[in-house]
């Protein structure tokens, strides 16, 4: 959790991240646009709800401590979305699927630059808070660089990317980077003991969420995704002992069933568990992360070597380069599976 004398920020790990926000915060050296950069669920929405939330605060604007107060009528606002001068741009539903679009538009980017011209209604910063900033479309993403370019007085942008190499080099130079890295497991196994929840647990949660405080939180808070994942990791263990028509039958109901980000999930899963299998190989069963289906994992290291669970490692990364390149999901995954 976050240790700083003058913040307010109920944080696990970042602490460098934290240190320096709190320096812009008190000697009001502040960056037109920060851009946030790390994995999913490793903290940086919450990261920018606690930093845009300090700036609005009455504490802020009379220079007191804490940052945020948590109390005033502002802060309150912003705890509950409805700070009118703090904006939020994200992927939207199609209403069709309801599955979230696969792009940010230029519409919803014009959008935020329509309200960011405009006076603020409480005199405050005017902030945008713009989530997953990779998915921009191109249209959307040279749009908001105009905005990079030309900023309005008092206006604050914060992106969040899982890759600076997904944006626009021209957004990220005009950009302060902020890279956000995994969570120490010492710092994630304390905090969930202080979710009173005990020390063997405690151990599991954290190796499974690898660093990311998000995961480890929803495993906690959700039973029914600790099963998924569970769920998920026995499949690809199927997967690696079957022959390939059955391959292709499970991944044609993955791809069915999931949109992109649910495919890079299962990306990120598989590549957990050929590195436990790496580990295990290597006589390192101690530091494997899924230790509640060890057994299992033992009997499946044995049917690989270290040389081909590396290559699976390879094209586990290439697949997910090539998903980000919008390439067809059935192809790729069906060309991944070939290599087990």
């Amino acid at each position: 959790m976050a240790k700083n004398t003058g913040l307010n920020w109920p944080i696990v790990g970042h602490q460098n991240i934290i240190s320096y926000l709190e320096h812009c915060l008190l000697s009001g050296q502040l960056a037109h646009a920060y851009l946030f950069v790390g994995p999913s669920q490793i903290g940086k929405t919450k990261v920018a709800d606690f930093f845009s939330q300090a700036l609005i605060c009455q504490n802020f604007s009379e220079k007191k401590k804490p940052l945020p107060c948590g109390l005033c009528p502002y802060c309150r606002q912003a705890q509950n979305h409805l700070h009118p001068d703090i904006f939020r741009v994200e992927r939207e539903l199609n209403d069709d699927s309801e599955k979230l679009k696969k792009n940010i538009s230029i519409e919803q980017v014009r959008e935020l630059q329509n309200k960011l011209n405009l006076r603020s209604f409480l005199d405050s910063f005017k902030i945008a808070i713009i989530n997953q900033a990779q998915a921009l479309s191109q249209e959307a993403a040279n749009s908001l660089l105009k905005t990079l370019e030309e900023p309005a007085p008092k206006t604050i942008l914060i992106i969040l990317a899982t890759h600076q190499h997904l944006l626009l080099q021209t957004i990220v130079s005009r950009c302060q980077v902020l890279k956000f890295l995994p969570v120490k497991n010492s710092d994630l196994v304390d905090y969930l003991i202080g979710q009173r929840i005990d020390r063997k647990k405690a151990k599991n949660l954290a190796a499974l969420a690898f660093g990311r405080p998000g995961v480890a939180i929803d495993y906690l808070s959700d039973q029914s995704a600790y099963e998924e994942l569970t769920s998920e990791i026995k499949q690809f263990i199927s997967i690696l002992q079957s022959d390939v028509i059955s391959r292709f039958k499970i991944i044609n109901e993955l791809v069915v069933a999931r949109d992109i980000d649910g495919l890079k999930k299962i990306l990120f899963i598989w590549s957990k568990v050929i590195r436990d299998l790496l580990l295990i190989k290597n006589s390192l069963p101690n530091l494997i992360s899924h230790a509640f289906i060890g057994g299992e994992l033992t009997r499946v290291a044995e049917i690989f070597s270290p040389k081909t669970l590396m290559e699976i490692i390879k094209q586990l990364n290439l697949t997910r380069r090539y998903l980000d390149a919008n390439l067809n999901p059935r192809l790729t995954f069906e060309n991944l599976v070939l290599t087990f």
